[in-house]
C-alpha cells in the first residue's frame, strides 16, 4: 500500500505566535502513522504568514478527512485550508 502527501495551508490564531509551534502543535494532533515531512512559510500581509505543512500519511479510506480535521482543531491554528493531495509511491522501480 502507498502513501498520500496531503498539503495543507494553515494559518496561526495569533500572528505573535512562533511558526515552529504550530508546526509542533499540528504533528501531535495527526492520527497513527501520519507525520509533518515539509514546511515552508508563504507571507501574506500585514505581519500575517501562512505555514504551507506537508503531510505524509499512509493511504488508507478517509485518512485525508482525519488529517484535515486533526490540522484544523489542532492547538494554535486559526484555520487549515486544504490544498491538494498527491500519491506517494512506496516502490522504486529500476530497469
Amino acid at each position: 500500500m502507498g502513501s498520500y502527501v496531503i498539503r495543507l495551508k494553515v494559518l496561526p490564531q495569533d500572528t505573535t505566535t512562533e511558526h515552529q509551534k504550530i508546526v509542533d502543535s499540528v504533528a501531535k494532533a495527526l492520527p497513527a502513522g501520519a507525520a509533518v515531512k515539509g514546511q515552508r512559510i508563504e507571507p501574506i500581509a500585514f505581519g500575517l504568514s501562512a505555514i504551507i505543512v506537508d503531510v505524509v500519511a499512509p493511504e488508507e479510506e478517509g485518512m485525508i478527512d482525519k488529517v484535515e480535521h486533526a490540522a484544523s482543531t489542532a492547538p494554535l491554528v486559526g484555520q487549515c485550508d486544504f490544498m491538494g493531495v498527491s500519491r506517494m509511491s512506496s516502490k522504486l522501480h529500476t530497469s
